[in-house]
C-alpha cells in the first residue's frame, strides 16, 4: 500500500485572543514576544505566488498547495503504521516567529503507529529549510501559533520503485537467488574478498554494506554503500569489485512470469591477518558479542540497564564504530536518552555519512539543549 496525504485546512488554534488594552500598556520599545492565535493574516508557506500581484484569499490558496506538496515529498510512512493497516489524520502544531522561522513544534494528535512522529519529522525539516512569510497583526509581523493536520491514507502500492533510471521491483512472484557455491553468498563473498594491504598497519577493522542491484540479464550494480568504519577507497572497491563479479551466478527475480531488476543487500567484514592485528581483531569479535548480548537485554525493561553497559563496553573498545553508535543511539533515542542518543547518531553521521536520523537530529538535540 502506497502513502496517501491529504493537508487539512490549516487552522490556528482555538484560543482566547490576547486582550489589546493589556497588551497596550507595554512600554513601547518592548519587543512583542506574544504568540498570537489570532492575527489580521495568518501565516503563509513561501511561494511563488507571494511576488504576484493579486490577493492575499489567492496566496493563501497557493500556500496550502505548496506545503501539501512540501510534506508530501518527505513525509514516511511508517512501518508498524503499514504493518498494522493504521490510518487516520495527525496534527501537528508548531510557531512561526516574527522572522518566518517554525520553531516549537509538537505532536497534537498522534493516530498511532508513530504517524504522528512521521508527520512531525516532517515538519521539523522546515526549521532549517524555509521562510514562512510571518503573520501580520497591526502592520507588523507576529509570532503566530499555527496547527497543521496530516491525512494519512494507504493504497495499492505499486510493485516497484524507481531510482534513477533504474525500475527496481519490491513485490516478487519469484524471488532473487543467488545459484552459485550452492546458493550460499556469505561463503562466497568471504571467499573472493580480498583484505587491502594498505590497512594492515593501522590493523583497520570493520564492516561495509552493499545494496546490490541484479538485472534480468544477470548483471550486477552497487546501488548503496555504507561505511560503518570509514575504511575508506581501497576498501570500497574490493567490496565493490566482488559484488559485480559476482555477474551470471543468480537466478534472476520474478514479477507475473517476468525477469525483473530487483535488489539485494550484503555485508562485508574486514579484518587484518597479521599476528601484529591479532588483538584488535580479537577486540572487534569480543565487542560485536556485547553488542548483540546488549541489543537482547534491551528488549526487556528489567534488563535495560544492563544492555546498555553492555552497548557501552562495546563503544568504548571502538568509538568510532558507526554501526555500535547506531545500535546504542538508536536504543538510546527509544529510551528517552537524548543526550547520548544526540551524541551516538550525530557521530554515526559524520562517521558513515548516514541519513536516516536527518529528520529527527534537530529536534533530539534541539530538546537536549533546552533541557540544559
Amino acid at each position: 500500500m502506497k502513502l496517501l496525504l491529504t493537508l487539512l485546512c490549516c487552522l490556528p488554534l482555538c484560543l482566547l485572543a490576547q486582550d489589546d488594552a493589556a497588551a497596550s500598556t507595554a512600554p513601547q520599545a518592548a519587543p512583542d514576544t506574544t504568540i498570537y492565535d489570532i492575527a489580521d493574516e495568518a501565516p503563509r508557506f513561501p511561494t511563488p505566488c507571494e511576488t504576484l500581484d493579486t490577493t492575499a484569499a489567492a496566496k493563501s490558496e497557493c500556500a496550502q498547495i505548496g506545503l501539501l506538496d512540501y510534506i508530501n515529498r518527505r513525509v514516511l510512512y511508517p512501518a508498524e503504521a503499514r504493518e498494522k493497516e493504521i490510518s487516520g489524520m495527525a496534527v501537528i502544531g508548531f510557531v512561526v516567529e516574527a522572522n518566518g522561522i517554525i520553531s516549537k513544534a509538537r505532536i497534537l494528535r498522534d493516530p498511532g503507529g508513530n504517524l504522528g512522529l512521521a508527520a512531525l519529522r516532517s515538519v521539523i525539516g522546515m526549521a532549517n529549510q524555509v521562510r514562512w512569510r510571518p503573520a501580520i497583526k497591526d502592520g507588523k509581523p507576529v509570532r503566530f501559533n499555527f496547527v497543521l493536520p496530516i491525512r494519512f491514507r494507504l493504497e495499492e502500492p505499486k510493485p516497484y520503485v524507481l531510482s534513477g533510471q533504474d525500475t527496481i521491483y519490491t513485490e516478487l512472484t519469484k524471488a532473487l537467488a543467488f545459484t552459485a557455491n550452492d546458493g550460499k553468498l556469505g561463503e562466497y563473498l568471504t571467499e573472493k574478498v580480498k583484505y587491502p594491504a594498505i590497512g594492515e598497519d593501522s590493523c583497520q577493522t570493520g564492516q561495509l554494506d552493499l545494496q546490490l542491484l541484479v538485472h534480468p540479464d544477470g548483471r550486477v550494480d552497487v546501488q548503496d554503500i555504507i561505511d560503518y568504519n570509514d575504511l575508506g577507497t581501497e576498501f570500497t572497491f574490493e567490496a565493490i569489485n566482488v559484488a559485480t563479479q559476482s555477474y551470471g551466478k543468480w537466478s534472476p527475480a520474478e514479477y507475473n512470469g517476468r525477469p525483473v531488476t530487483a535488489a539485494y543487500n550484503v555485508s562485508f567484514s574486514f579484518a587484518p591477518e597479521s599476528e601484529a592485528c591479532a588483538q584488535t581483531v580479537t577486540a572487534y569479535n569480543e565487542a560485536i558479542a556485547l553488542l548483540n548480548e546488549g541489543q537482547q537485554l534491551v528488549q526487556d525493561s528489567t534488563t535495560l540497564e544492563a544492555g546498555l553497559a553492555k552497548m557501552d563496553r562495546a563503544v568504548a573498545y571502538f568509538p568510532n564504530d558507526g554501526r555500535f553508535r547506531i545500535v546504542r543511539g538508536q536504543t538510546r533515542m527509544d529510551n528517552n536518552r537524548l543526550l547520548g542518543a544526540c551524541e551516538d547518531l550525530t557521530m554515526a553521521k559524520q562517521i558513515s555519512l548516514i541519513d536516516w536520523y536527518d529528520s529527527v537530529l534537530p529536534l533530539i538535540c534541539r530538546q537536549v539543549e533546552e533541557e540544559e
